[in-house]
């Protein structure tokens, strides 16, 4: 499937419109869709998926439409960081007691990281636990932005009686804020002093480091 063909799929056979038609069903900006279609950027797979879901289509086809037909892979643009668009954020050491304040002591090092990656980030910390695993593995650093409410069912940097941690904030039918976490082997609970340090936006690590184990067909 070409952008032509999914314009017509998503605006009743008419390409004219169909950018802003998707832009509205899926309740994000005109020029986020623009640059889908420009090829400046590329849908999330949670975009595809709901791309597929509102106008009958399969995933394939909806990748298709992006990206280059070899396994869906897009064309690399290289994009040189320079000051303009770069942020500059601090990367804390072992995640500060004293959060959500900190001084220039807990400062590891600093790291420049394109603006448009982690917009309103305000510093990074790395994770020293295994609760949001699989999604968020112990070693990632987290890119977090500063905020004091909690947001229902997002992973955020949490302080609590046991000290700091990173868990998925739910909110019960009780009133009550409850931390989940991902990994099966820690329960839900309630903290009795609970402060919200900010949510996290994003991470990143290594797969170097990774064993990658493939089972190989037998021939």
């Amino acid at each position: 499937m070409t952008k032509n063909e999914l314009l017509k799929q998503i605006n009743n056979g008419k390409e004219r419109g169909g950018q802003a038609k998707l832009a509205s069903d899926l309740e994000i900006s005109t020029a986020s869709v623009a640059n889908w279609f420009s090829g400046k950027n590329y849908p999330t797979d949670d975009n595809i998926r709901k791309i597929a879901a509102l106008y009958a289509l399969s995933e394939a086809e909806v990748r298709a439409a992006f990206y280059d037909a070899d396994e869906f892979a897009p064309s690399v643009k290289a994009v040189p960081l320079t000051p303009n668009n770069t942020v500059t954020l601090p990367i804390l050491a072992d995640v500060p007691a004293g959060l959500p304040e900190y001084s220039d002591r807990d400062v590891e090092m600093f790291v420049d990281i394109p603006r448009w990656l982690f917009p309103g980030g305000d510093f990074v910390v790395k994770c020293i636990g295994d609760s949001l695993e699989p999604e968020i593995r112990k070693g990632d650093y987290c890119v977090i932005r500063k905020m004091t409410d909690p947001l229902d069912c997002k992973p955020m940097l949490v302080k609590t009686e046991h000290g700091i941690c990173m868990k998925v904030v739910r909110k019960g039918k009780d009133g009550r804020t409850w931390l989940c976490s991902l990994n099966p082997k820690y329960k839900p609970f309630v903290s009795e002093t609970l402060t919200i340090i900010g949510l996290i936006l994003g991470r990143w690590n290594r797969t170097d480091r990774d064993s990658f184990r493939i089972e190989i067909p037998e021939q």
